[in-house]
């Protein structure tokens, strides 16, 4: 494959032997097969419109155009009464079902919480619908420990009745966003109690920003998700605009909802989703059907798969047996999100991609890193810790979780079966022993200056280190790294090359290291005894971790930028250069 002359590999010549790309025999997006599939069940409120048409046509045009039911207001005695013709409508198909009732918790400041939370209760028992709890506004004599007791009550008085009940926040109430929510939760303990999320009240809060990480911080107390077409920042003109601003159709708005889909995927949740339409303007004729097919857009492209192979490729990987080339994929570009959106490709020996997405997707990678393959496994770093994929059965058949890991990068495996994790950001060093399953922390020190690239070789430990970091949480550094060695027993540490770069991944190739420096574009050479270091190739684009072949005499690694994985003959590299 010829390159363009003003490409800065163009000096690399025989060398390069190949380069497998987005570009090669691969076109269009292809669907998820049925086990990637989040398909959310959609439904809305008896609001916007609806409450001005009777029950039975309210249900009639949420079937019309695709919903799959509604939440019910019964925050007053009329409209409990009237919720049996809701379910009376819902009966007529089985297409359509009354998700969940709101109910806002009656106070007084004389004579406290009213108890006419027990007949909603018994009204709700057995009919499947949920109650959703809204605490209401901030009244003298609600204090903390009043409100929990409170809710404690209903609580259990709901679980006798095997009566689920979610804490509704709501912005200006006692219990504004969910992770206010969450304290409560958390305390009282409770099987059938959960709590939601709302777009619209997170925002109000001020968490447009950090949407994810609210979902993260609730995700195992998760009941119920309501989304609504919303600004990044509310209106400030008046208080109807504020509100207004957070509650639009899904289709208005420049807050992207996606962001929330995403996570959700991430997190598998199960949930159905809410279209919150409160006080929209428009005719529900008009937004319901059009926010519905906005929403089964973002459905659709949700389940699809990639559109190319590679998206920010991390490691090349070799399997003899299989003579296969392994490609981790972070997905989403240089992402480190726990988006369950991270793949293994599989090319053959050429390069030719014959399986895009071998693994991962269906599985719910986020964003597969480091990879290093014995004859039957190919263990695999992930945020959350490391797969055991065995090969032949395309499945992973085990997973090492390293819940305190900050930043895990790559892997190397010792001649007794070890492996070796890199904690980029915590500067550890992990040890897995595979046969009993144990992760240690097996060195941590400062002198690591955040590892990357690991190999083994020769009884040692060799590490590819990104530098001093400047800045907490940033790649910024006022040192760069220097490549490390490490006995495996004693654990002692010596400098080999001091100042390499800001070292990404290695491989060893005859007597020398081939080391990628992510930031200045470069694969260095660095022997093995003296630590030399010359410059085989520049120009690159973020290059990444590299893999050898001795059978094909081929190195290979990825470029982060541009979706590229380059295969180089050593033989025919061309001579190093001073750095």
């Amino acid at each position: 494959m010829s390159l363009p002359a003003k490409n800065p590999l163009h000096a690399v010549g025989r060398a390069l032997l190949y380069l497998a790309s987005f570009l090669l025999a691969w076109s269009g997006r292809v669907e998820a097969s049925p086990a990637l599939r989040y398909d959310w069940p959609l439904f809305t409120y008896n609001f916007g419109g609806l409450e001005k048409l009777p029950v039975a046509e309210q249900v009639s045009m949420l079937r019309r155009h695709g919903y799959a039911g509604l939440a019910v207001d019964i925050g007053s005695a009329a409209k409990l009464a009237n919720l049996s013709q809701y379910e009376e409508a819902a009966r007529q198909g089985a297409d359509v079902r009354i998700f969940a009732a709101f109910y806002v918790l009656g106070y007084d400041p004389q004579t406290g919480f009213s108890r006419d939370w027990v007949q909603v209760v018994d009204r709700l028992a057995g009919t499947g619908t949920d109650l959703w709890l809204i605490t209401g506004k901030p009244q003298d004599g609600i204090t903390p420990d009043r409100l929990e007791t409170e809710i404690r009550a209903l609580v259990e008085y709901a679980s006798g009745k095997s009566l689920k009940v979610t804490l509704y926040p709501h912005s200006k109430n006692v219990i504004a966003t969910a992770e206010e929510a969450l304290v409560y939760v958390k305390k009282i303990n409770r099987p059938n109690f959960t709590l939601a999320v709302h777009t619209c009240h997170e925002i109000r809060a001020g968490n447009a920003d950090r949407i994810e990480q609210v979902l993260e911080n609730v995700k195992d107390h998760l009941g119920y998700v309501t989304i609504a077409g919303s600004d990044n920042l509310p209106s400030q003109v008046n208080g109807s605009e504020w509100e207004y601003s957070t509650l639009k159709p899904l289709y208005r708005g420049n807050f992207d909802l996606t962001r929330v889909l995403k996570k959700l995927r991430s997190l598998d949740y199960r949930g159905a989703i809410g279209f919150i339409n409160h006080r929209i303007a428009e005719a529900p004729d008009v937004y319901l059907p059009l926010s519905k097919s906005t929403y089964g857009k973002w459905i659709q492209d949700l389940n699809a798969l990639p559109a190319q192979p590679f998206d920010a490729p991390d490691q090349c990987t070799w399997h003899a047996p299989s003579k296969t080339w392994f490609v981790s994929n972070l997905g989403g570009g240089i992402s480190l999100a726990k988006d369950a959106y991270g793949w293994i490709s599989r090319l053959d020996a050429t390069g030719k991609v014959i399986e895009p997405f071998w693994i991962g997707l269906t599985e719910r990678m986020h964003a597969p890193s480091g990879m290093v393959a014995t004859d039957r496994f190919l263990y695999v770093v992930d945020r959350e810790g490391v797969h055991q994929i065995d090969i032949g059965r395309r499945t992973i058949s085990r997973f090492f979780p390293i819940p305190e890991g900050k930043f895990l990068n790559d892997i190397a495996l010792a001649g007794n079966g070890d492996l070796y994790v890199s904690d980029f950001f915590a500067n550890r060093i992990y040890r897995i022993v595979p046969a009993s399953g144990a992760v240690e922390v097996w060195l941590e020190t400062d002198r690591l200056e955040a590892p990357d690239g690991l190999t083994i070789d020769a009884g040692k430990l060799i590490v590819a280190s990104w530098g001093v970091l400047s800045e907490p949480g940033t790649f910024n550094t006022s040192k760069v790294g220097d490549l490390l060695r490490i006995d495996l027993v004693t654990r002692k540490i010596e400098t080999l090359s001091r100042e390499a770069g800001n070292l990404e991944g290695i491989t060893k190739a005859g007597d020398s290291y081939y080391v990628t420096d992510w930031a200045a574009g470069k694969l260095l050479r660095i022997h093995a005894q003296t630590g030399r270091v010359s410059v085989v190739l520049s120009g690159l684009r973020n290059p990444t971790d590299p893999g050898f072949s001795p059978e094909l005499g081929v190195l290979a690694f990825p470029q982060h930028t541009g979706d590229q994985v380059f295969f180089l003959s050593v033989d025919n590299l061309p001579p190093s250069s001073s750095r």
